[in-house]
């Protein structure tokens, strides 16, 4: 069981992760072909406030149908109805195409909307901005369905490279649309930026291409699978969507937890600064993007792996509901794995904050201020994202949503007050303060219904968190010396002192993980002489 989450995670991360790392790493090549900090600003605004309403949307037309869809398959695979399966999966597929062309046509006539209540200085310019992401939408609660259908089958290779093929082919075309339109035809920032966004259409469709042909190749698999089935039953298809949908709902509202936090945002910034300060709407508009808009690029990561983290584990936890002592040992394995892998990523990239802001997006004191909180953030929101992934995959669906339904409203009454006090800090501080009481909830509820106990039978999450807690007072005082000693303000210097420091810092944190057998425990990783032993990614 650990090595299905061990192997279903790798996969899982190596594409959410790197594709993501993809995401970060073509900002500096196109934001210096965008030509002056202000034009990088005003686009990053742009691009911005185009993707929380479209992440929404997203959300939406897969109404969580993926998620619910593969528990569906599994529990059918794991009664060896695997023709009952295919059935589903197929009337899934037309569901998904319906859903996506009505959200593409709510997203494309709701773009004015959404971009006037917008930080952006241009609404007209916005509002193209996201128009053009409309055609995505088409495409990609298809493939959405496809990766479920694998994850189901517990299959999570083809769900890692096909986010990676995606991103790549993304990637190529923001680059290479921006190069020709705005360096060598002379267009405007918004046809650059439009043209940009339009890129996610052609990630998608390569992404759906290649998952095509990974089931082609594997089809004789399947076809054995079905071979071997038992006979189908007299499916009640219209029984089951319904039951699918009333499990997909509570997920989509979970899962667009985090993007309707940052549409609380996107909504209300700009609104309560006009009213509490006399600063302009462009100074406002980079203020948003100093504190949404860049440091998104790199939380989505850290984000990312909780998401690979939780939804490897969906399937297996929902196997093995039933069973008390199965369900502790899946909990505690997600745990260790959890924060053995958050805890000194978000360590290490909130210290070099100031560099990595500086690097990406040129030394701004204040950006890299507002950086660092950002993934100080992003702790509370990996935690949820996993914990309320578990809670739902034990069936509590009105318990997820009543705690999200809380963190949503603290959210709101705090963002007020704290806005008008600490301005783009307080924006941070009160998504903080929602999304920490909601986890805490969500980590206590499950320790209840397990049977985990930190001092004694589960030791080695104790364990974990006093390695957490040393490593952080060790790389405080790595990251002071050498912030003191050697300043930087200049992309490549920074480069090279967060990558010196960085790599100084984890070879600590391997240090004090190898002295506690942290690999072991976290990962079960077989270390030394062991190593050919370990064969869980093949």
């Amino acid at each position: 069981m650990k090595n299905k989450l061990l192997s279903g995670t790798f996969w899982m991360s190596f594409g959410s992760i790197f594709s993501r790392v993809l995401g970060v790493v073509y900002l500096i090549p196109w934001l210096m072909m965008l030509g002056s900090q202000q034009h990088q600003l005003s686009a990053q605004a742009m691009f911005n406030a185009a993707y929380t309403p479209y992440a929404l949307f997203l959300s939406l037309g897969t109404s969580g149908f993926p998620t619910a869809i593969s528990r569906k398959i599994a529990g059918y695979n794991a009664q060896n109805r695997y023709l009952d399966s295919q059935r589903l999966f197929k009337a899934g597929l037309l569901f998904m195409s319906i859903s996506g062309f009505i959200c593409g046509g709510l997203l494309f006539g709701f773009a004015p909307m959404i971009a006037s209540g917008s930080p952006v200085t241009s609404v007209q310019a916005t509002t193209t901005v996201i128009r053009f992401l409309t055609p995505a939408l088409f495409i990609l609660p298809v493939m959405s369905i496809i990766r479920g259908y694998f994850q189901g089958n517990q299959d999570m290779k083809p769900f890692g490279i096909s986010q990676l093929i995606e991103q790549f082919i993304r990637v190529i075309g923001i680059l290479g649309a921006t190069y020709v339109s705005y360096r060598l035809l002379g267009r405007s920032l918004t046809v650059a930026v439009s043209l940009s966004t339009f890129a996610t259409f052609f990630g998608a469709i390569a992404s759906l291409v290649y998952l095509g042909w990974y089931y082609y190749q594997r089809r004789t698999q399947y076809q054995a699978q079905l071979s071997h089935s038992v006979p189908a039953a007299q499916l009640d298809l219209k029984a089951d969507f319904i039951t699918i949908l009333k499990e997909a709902l509570p997920f989509v509202f979970v899962g667009a937890g985090i993007t309707l936090s940052q549409l609380i945002d996107q909504f209300t910034f700009k609104q309560i600064m006009l009213h509490v300060t006399t600063e302009s709407a462009t100074t406002i508009q980079n203020l948003f993007t100093l504190f949404a808009a860049n440091p998104n690029k790199i939380t989505t990561v850290i984000i990312s792996l909780a998401l690979a983290v939780s939804e490897t584990t969906l399937p297996i936890l929902a196997g093995v509901q039933h069973d008390r002592t199965k369900v502790t040992e899946v909990i505690v394995n997600n745990f260790k794995m959890l924060f053995g892998l958050i805890a000194p990523m978000i360590i290490i990239l909130a210290l070099l904050a100031p560099q990595i802001n500086t690097v990406f997006f040129g030394f701004d004191v204040q950006g890299g201020h507002l950086m660092r909180w950002a993934i100080v953030v992003s702790l509370p929101l990996a935690i949820f994202t996993d914990v309320f992934t578990l809670i739902q995959a034990l069936g509590q669906h009105r318990r997820a949503v009543t705690l999200l339904v809380v963190g949503l409203a603290l959210k709101g009454l705090t963002q007020v007050p704290l806005v008008y006090l600490f301005h783009a800090n307080g924006a941070l501080l009160s998504t903080f303060i929602a999304f920490t009481t909601i986890s805490i909830a969500g980590v206590v509820y499950l320790l209840r219904t397990s049977d985990i106990t930190l001092k004694v039978k589960h030791s080695d999450v104790t364990t974990m968190f006093t390695v957490v807690g040393q490593f952080l007072i060790v790389a405080l005082i790595v990251y002071g010396l050498g912030d003191r000693l050697f300043p930087v303000s200049d992309r490549v210097l920074a480069f090279i002192f967060a990558a010196i420091e960085g790599s100084l810092m984890l070879g600590i944190f391997g240090l004090l993980g190898s002295f506690y057998s942290l690999p072991s425990m976290a990962l079960n990783l077989k270390i030394g002489r062991q190593y050919r032993q370990y064969k869980h990614f093949r």
